[in-house]
Order: structure tokens, then sequence, then C-alpha cells
């Protein structure tokens, strides 16, 4: 009697021959996108030269805005009237201010460059670098506004940039060392990195040196335009040479790495991939014939609390499982529900604080310049017996700095808040005579809330970008409206006031949310994202501008939010 093949044998063989072409096709679709996937690896190395590239030329970048900054402070410019006009003292006063200010410059950036200034009606030579021979005066001949390679045989030297100041008989030179570029290179570990000047045809390699002079050699001639990426074969191995140009100057960055070290790991890792889906998809075939109907209730109960879980019930949890096995799985699941719904509630607490520490922070920031010239200001009238101007600065500047410390309180009022302000204009008012001002608010309105250190900003706003701009006396107008709905202060200067384009960035700037890298704007964002933050959304700050006519500043609150404010305290 014959018996025929049984339903589980044809399953099991339609399974294996099913799961046998796909495999096949898996491979077949598998090598027709190897092309592909080595294009994604060209493009991964592109970008990893790029981004190294970019930090080279920021770098350079920012030393060469450290320099033109230099050039405009106000000692380097009054050191050639020093040296024509200023007795010895002086000079030598002067002489060390300015090599504090280039010492201190040369830290802003990560390289620690060296400054030398050059005085050419006077001969003069002043410098950062203490191995400098400043008694000599001997200015570089290279080209200006350049950067110039100098290299010694033992491979030494620098990159330098001489700049000609557009305010006065000054040449300034900029040197960065090559150790600091060798330093910058190190750090990279995607390859073998390489700099070549290709104006000198000359390279820079990290020590000790890892590529030889023959390859180099075959290297540098293949080099052509801002960016490539090639291929070059050296002892039967094929390597990929990747490279781009700094937009500051003639120095390419060189990347060698090779080729078998990409692609290796794919056609390894790939056949692993379809091994474990093999033996898994096995696996999984024979337990779940196996484990049918021993597995589908609890598969149930876990689905429907995923299904609630992934639908924001976080309280979701997995309860009635009898299988050993699966009661595991449960209990996996509601320690990651569990953990998952703490974390959630952590991160809504940390917000909370991060806001409250921010508040804290903006009352903290003080311009240390600010009381330099209020210490001077006293000095000066002390030192000509002006009595009366030294205590009305020292009780003003006591009255503002009383107020700023008090970071234990992050709401005041507008009472307060405008107290602050007439301090702070009243000290300004002594160090600049022209300037005049003139407060007035409703008695009403003085006890509503307002953040603390909100309107100082953008009165110094009016002083520094507006009066101090302007040629005529400065008059700065602090005015509030109080209706049915809303307050509204309006702060106004007569200064120079602003284009319609820099409105339109300062604007911009306001709403968004992400931190400045730009400084820009970045007091007036900081006053926009705190009233949000106190009275909710639906408060704001309103710009108004003309050039030579002045600025108006215009904070809208509306009274139903004063609940929101609360809260926001609490």
């Amino acid at each position: 009697m014959k018996t025929g093949i049984s339903i589980f044998k044809k399953l099991m063989l339609g399974v294996l021959l099913m799961f046998s072409l796909i495999i096949i096709i898996f491979w077949v679709i598998y090598r027709l996108n190897i092309n592909d996937i080595q294009t994604e690896l060209k493009k991964n190395k592109i970008s990893e030269v790029k981004f190294i590239t970019l930090q080279l030329t920021n770098q350079f970048e920012q030393v060469l805005m450290n320099t033109i900054t230099l050039s405009e402070d106000q000692s380097v410019r009054k050191y050639p009237y020093e040296l024509e006009y200023g007795n010895l003292y002086s000079r030598h006063e002067t002489k060390l201010m300015i090599i504090d200010k280039l010492s201190l410059n040369s830290t802003y950036t990560p390289w620690n460059n060296s400054i030398t200034l050059y005085y050419p009606d006077f001969e003069e030579t002043i410098s950062s670098d203490p191995a400098y021979n400043i008694d000599k005066y001997n200015p570089p001949t290279q080209t200006l506004n350049k950067w110039t390679l100098h290299l010694e045989k033992d491979g030494s030297g620098y990159y330098s940039n001489l700049t000609q100041s557009h305010i006065g008989p000054l040449l300034i030179e900029t040197r960065v060392s090559l150790d600091q570029l060798r330093k910058m290179i190190r750090q990279y570990t995607s390859g073998t990195p390489l700099l070549y000047d290709s104006y000198n045809n000359k390279t820079i390699q990290s020590e000790p040196a890892l590529l030889s002079e023959d390859i180099i050699n075959r290297i540098t001639p293949l080099i052509t335009g801002e960016s490539g990426f090639l291929s070059l074969e050296v002892d039967g191995i094929e390597h990929i040479v990747t490279y781009m140009k700094s937009d500051m100057l003639d120095l390419y960055f060189i990347d060698y790495h090779p080729k078998h070290q990409f692609i290796k790991p794919i056609y390894r890792n790939n056949t692993l991939f379809i091994s474990a889906i093999v033996v898994l998809l096995l696996i999984s075939l024979i337990y779940s014939l196996v484990l049918r109907k021993q597995v589908r209730t609890p598969i149930i109960h876990l689905r429907k609390a995923i299904s609630l879980f992934d639908r924001g019930d976080f309280s979701s949890r997995v309860s009635s499982l009898d299988a050993e096995e699966f009661r595991m799985l449960g209990n996996s699941f509601n320690r990651m529900a569990e953990n998952t719904q703490k974390l959630i509630e952590q991160v809504l607490v940390g917000e909370l604080e991060l806001k409250e520490a921010r508040l804290k922070q903006f009352q903290a920031q003080i311009n240390p310049h600010f009381l330099y010239n209020c210490l001077n200001f006293i000095q000066s009238k002390a030192g000509i017996e002006d009595y009366d101007s030294v205590t009305a600065m020292t009780l003003h500047l006591s009255a503002y700095y009383r107020y700023v410390h008090k970071i234990e309180h992050i709401d005041s009022t507008i009472r307060e808040e405008l107290r602050f302000v007439e301090n702070y204009l009243s000290i300004i008012q002594l160090r600049k005579s022209t300037l005049t001002f003139s407060i007035e608010i409703p008695t009403e309105i003085g006890t509503h809330s307002l953040p603390r250190m909100i309107l100082q900003p953008l009165v110094e706003n009016c002083v520094q970008h507006g009066i101090e701009n302007s040629l005529g006396p400065g008059h700065i107008e602090i005015r509030a409206r109080n209706d049915e709905t809303s307050i509204q202060i309006s702060i106004k200067d007569n200064g120079a006031g602003m284009s319609a384009d820099k409105l339109s960035l300062i604007r911009q700037r306001m709403e968004e949310s992400k931190e400045l890298e730009d400084i820009s704007g970045i007091g007036i964002r900081n006053v926009y994202q705190r009233l949000k933050l106190y009275f909710g959304p639906q408060a704001g700050l309103s710009i108004t501008s003309s050039l030579s006519e002045g600025t108006c500043y215009t904070l809208t609150i509306q009274k139903q939010e004063e609940d929101y404010a609360a809260a926001a305290i609490s």
C-alpha cells in the first residue's frame, strides 16, 4: 500500500524551497547593489575629508578674524601716538598692554598662534612670541593677505599671513606653527592623512611620517581641482585617495586608505547576515510548528499590551502569562514600559529645571567691562574731587548690583524693573552727559509681575547700538500703556536706528529655537524667548526702526497670562 507525502512534509518542502529562492534572489540583488554600496562609501569618505578640510579652513579663518579685530583695538591704534608724543612711561605702559592683548588674542583659537605688529613709520615691533627678536625691525617681505608656507629642512616651520591695517600704517603678521597642523591631522583616524601645499609643492605629515616619499611622489601629481576621489595601486594593493582643497589657502587635505578595508567587511557582514537569517528562520519555523498552540494566547496578550503602549498608554502592562518563556518576556516588557514611563517623567522634570536654570543664568550675565568703566569713572572723578558725581555713581551702582545678584528670585514687578533700569540709565548718564531719559508708567500696573532683568537688555541695546552710534544728543523714552486686555511697555531711542534688512534678520532670529553661533541679535532673542516662557505663547516683543530716526521695542503682555506666569514661577 502506497502512502503519500504528508501535508507537514509538503509544507516543510515548500517552505525550504521558498526560503532557498529568497536566499538566491537576495544574493543576486546583493551582487547588483555592491557598486551602490561602494558609491555610498565614496560619499562617506568625501564627507569625512570635507569635514576635516572645513575644520582646517575655519581655524585659519578664525585666526584672520581675530587679527582684524586686533587691528581695531584702541591700544594698538593709540601706540603710534604714544611713540611720537608720549613719554617713556606711557609708551612702555601701552606696549605692555598691547603685548597682553596679543597673548590673549593668541589663545582664542586651539592653535595658539603668534601675532607680531610692525609700525613702519617708527620701525617698532611688538610680538606675542617671547622668542621673537623685537629689538631689530625686520618686517617680512611676503605677499599681503596670503598665507605663505615657511618650511625648514628638518620639517619644522610655519604658515604666516601679513595684513595691512586699513586704519593706519600698521602691518600685522600672524604665524601658525606646522606642529599645530600636525596635531590636528593626527586626530584623524579614518585613514592616513596628508597635507599638500600645491603652491610650494610641499607635503606635511604627522610625526612619525606614515607615507614614504615614493608614495607621496605618486599621489601629488594626481591632485587637481578643488576635490577628487581616485584609485592608486601600490605593491599590488588598490588604495583609495580622497582629497579636498581649503578655501583659505593652496592647501589640500589628502586621505590615503586601502580599498580592501572597505570592501572586506561588507562581504563578511553580508555573509554572516545571510547565515544568521537562515538559522533564525529555520529555528523560528520549527518552534512555530511545535509551540503554535502554546504561544498563541501569550502573544495575543503581549500584542494588546504593546498596542496600548504604542498608542501612548505608558501604564500598559502584561499579565496572566502562563508559559515561563513568555512570562520572562512579559516581565521584560513591563520593566521596559516602567523605565520608559519614569524616563519620560524625568525628562519633563528636567526640562522644567532647565528652564528655571536658564532664567537664573540670564540674571547672572553681567558684562565685566560695565563695572570696569564705572570704577574708572569713580577714580577719575575722585581725582578731580568731584565728590557729588562719585556719590551719585556709587549709589546707583550699588542699587544696580543689589538687584542683579538677587538670583534666588526669577520674577520681579514692573516697578522694580523700571527702578533697576533707571539706576542703569543714571549710571550711563553720569558717564555720557548728553544722554537724557524719561520714564512714565500708570501707577496701577507697577505691581504686575515681570521676569527679572527683562527690560535692561533692551535699554542697553538702545544705548550701545542706537545712542552711541549717533552724532547728536541721545534720548531714551520708556512708556507703558494699560487697557482692559493687555499691558504694553515701549522703549524708544532717537539713535542711529537700523536698516530694513538688519531689522528683518533680527525679527527672523527671534523666532529661531536653536542656539545661535552668531551673537548678533542674541540679547533680543533671549528677551523674546523668556517672555514666551514666562507668560505663554500670546506674549510678544515687536521692533520698529528706521535709519537716523531711532528704534522702538514694545513688550505686550496679555492680562489673562498672569496665571500662566504664576504657574511658570511655581
